[in-house]
């Protein structure tokens, strides 16, 4: 997670849910704890993202040792406070404050922290959920180190933990992972030991989209491409997504990532394609991109696809040179992949994108361009995205760009759009 301290987001996590559960008396609701994780990684994704530095001119900047004993101390009294919203700020202040020492403390601290946690707060009693959040996050950093007392340490809570199933899953989505890094071979085998003595035990289930997520993440890091590719491709489509660009980042190879091109070419939703091969541009640059591609082999709309998304990675001065290499590669029809390419292109630089067709000649390429850039420039400019959509050569391309503006244009400057309309003499059909 970029940026992000992976203790802070767990605690973070853990604060609000706290705070929002014994509020609602923990109602155990998946439902529940899935709403609350998703406003708290919107939150997250908010907050500034990094603990308060402790650098200091000519000092170094490693964080001081944690005081175990002061820490516990600290938490304690506002764990066993009533909840409310000054004593969230309060926990989440602390947590901030220790999230550099924490995130250094040896592993000997961790576990010390966790037993703490564990003695003073018994998980089968009612009462103890903001406790367990934070044990969590401890003992999520303890993986780090020791994968296998940490998933052992959750495999013993598993019966008196209140944490609905969901949310302990989403913490355990590779704590270790840091930018740039990969599962772990020790935390990947740890978690697999975790999530077959789970799904056996009728916690879980093989089939959710976490697991299947989890599972995927454990195959890249022991190096089976195809395992990982399997479970990717049996997600709903919104996770497919987000697993297919995680995959992304843990290739560690230009054959492995020429691989993964080849076979999530097949199996990836026709939407999610575009972004795990955009994904693959940002990260690795345009020309080692554009040679995977070129020792891909894939069908010619996928082909296409790719270099579209190659293309429009990174949207800047170099984008014009990107865009004659994309209509020169072209294998198939293209249509698609040039709209998709105009579509991105117009949100990130609406005046360029007007420069670029101006220089296209008349076609079905410049008809496919014209199709992704005039409804975005509608919501810009629409009388001039009405005039764009006009131009297109083909009746019915035209009249579906035509409409596709208007409904855009309306929804901005509805008697605006109507007026033009009728000043040009056009009727919808």
């Amino acid at each position: 997670m970029k940026k992000h301290h992976i203790l802070l987001i767990l605690l973070i996590v853990g604060i609000a849910a706290y705070f929002l559960n014994e509020n609602r008396n923990l109602k155990g609701s998946e439902s529940i704890a899935n709403e609350e994780l998703n406003l708290l990684r919107d939150a997250v994704k908010r907050s500034p993202g990094a603990a308060p530095s402790f650098a200091l001119a000519g000092k170094s900047s490693r964080p001081p040792a944690i005081d175990t004993t002061k820490f516990t101390a600290e938490l304690t009294d506002i764990l066993k406070a009533a909840p409310s919203p000054e004593n969230g700020k309060k926990l989440q202040e602390l947590l901030t404050a220790y999230g550099p020492q924490l995130e250094s403390a040896p592993l000997s601290k961790l576990k010390e922290i966790s037993d703490f946690l564990e003695k003073n707060f018994p998980f089968d009693q009612a009462g103890t959920e903001g406790a367990q959040l934070v044990w969590f996050g401890v003992v999520g950093l303890a993986a780090k180190s020791d994968p296998a007392w940490a998933f052992a340490k959750l495999d013993q809570a598993a019966s008196t933990t209140r944490i609905p199933v969901h949310m302990q899953l989403g913490m355990l989505k590779n704590p270790p992972r840091r930018e740039g890094e990969s599962m772990g071979l020790a935390y990947a085998a740890a978690l697999q030991k975790w999530l077959e003595a789970a799904q056996a035990a009728g916690r879980i289930e093989g089939t959710d989209p976490l697991v299947m997520e989890l599972r995927a993440d454990i195959a890249a890091a022991r190096g089976d491409q195809f395992a990982a590719v399997k479970q990717i491709s049996q997600l709903p489509y919104q996770s497919q997504r987000k697993a297919a660009i995680e995959y992304v980042k843990d290739l560690q190879t230009p054959d492995a990532r020429r691989q993964a091109m080849e076979e999530l070419s097949t199996v990836l939703d026709i939407q999610n394609f575009p972004h795990f091969v955009r994904t693959l541009a940002e990260q690795q640059g345009f020309d080692a991109a554009r040679e995977i591609l070129l020792s891909a082999s894939l069908a010619p709309e996928k082909h296409d696809l790719a270099a579209a998304s190659i293309a429009a990675a990174n949207i800047g001065p170099e984008t014009p040179a990107k865009a004659r290499w994309l209509l020169e590669s072209i294998r198939g029809e293209g249509g698609r992949a040039i709209t998709g390419f105009a579509d991105r292109w117009t949100h990130a630089d609406y005046q360029g994108a007007a420069q670029w067709l101006n220089s296209l000649s008349a076609g079905k390429q410049r008809d496919a361009a014209i199709s992704g850039f005039a409804p975005i420039a509608a919501k810009i400019d629409g009388a001039s995205a009405v005039d764009w959509a006009l131009t297109v050569s083909d009746p019915a391309q035209r009249d579906s760009c035509l409409g596709d503006v208007v409904r855009n244009w309306k929804e901005m400057d509805a008697a605006a759009a109507t007026a033009y309309m009728k000043e040009k003499g056009l009727i919808l059909k």
